[in-house]
């Protein structure tokens, strides 16, 4: 089973002192839902920028397409719920990763099984364990999103604004006063940074981060 979505265009920051974007966030739009999930993301510690997770146990892909005006298109779809068969994860998940697949010992694979005998033991993959509150809004007619994360039990908040449409992202960000030299920083660079995968800029390290 792969079942895909239209692709969307998103601008992402993470930080812990975000209160003046969520206060213009909050006169804009009301709230319109909340919900709280967990996920478990796949990393690599090389420049692989695809998103790789494992949400309410199926296989949750996102392919970066292209990146615009300093915005990111991402292309989501289902892989299938496990458990999974090897020949998909071989053929799918280890691709979309960029690492060699290994030689699999079954057939199919439950999600335990996958993370204990496959993931752990692979020295180039890691996992993130992410629990999510998300708060959901509308902001120039975009999918605005302000959520209070957990990275394997570390906090950090995150705000998104993403759209079929990348000008209207654009306006979005105008909007909230998000300037053209702040960053667009994806889920997996985020997490790696956080895991101390990758180099930290010098911005993620200042007291009012």
């Amino acid at each position: 089973m792969v079942t895909t979505t239209q692709p969307r265009y998103e601008f992402r920051i993470f930080g812990n002192n975000l209160k003046k974007y969520e206060n213009i966030i909050n006169k804009l739009s009301e709230k319109e839902i909340t919900r709280e999930m967990d996920s478990i993301y796949l990393l690599t510690p090389w420049k692989r920028k695809n998103n790789v997770k494992i949400r309410e146990g199926v296989m949750d892909i996102k392919i970066l397409e292209q990146e615009l005006d300093g915005l990111e298109q991402w292309n989501p779809f289902l892989v299938g719920k496990f458990p999974l068969k090897a020949d998909v994860i071989k053929s799918v998940v280890f691709p979309t990763l960029g690492i060699e697949s290994p030689v699999f010992e079954r057939k199919k694979y439950s999600l335990n099984q996958f993370i204990n005998e496959v993931v752990c033991i692979d020295p180039d993959l890691a996992v993130a364990y992410v629990w999510k509150i998300r708060h959901a809004y509308t902001v120039n007619e975009c999918i605005t999103e302000i959520a209070e994360i957990k990275v394997n039990g570390a906090s950090i908040k995150t705000i998104c604004v993403e759209s079929e449409d990348p000008a209207k992202v654009l306006e979005a960000k105008k909007i909230l006063n998000m300037g053209s030299k702040m960053e667009n920083v994806n889920y997996p660079l985020a997490l790696k940074r956080v895991m101390g995968l990758t180099k930290l800029p010098d911005y993620w390290n200042k007291i009012d981060f």
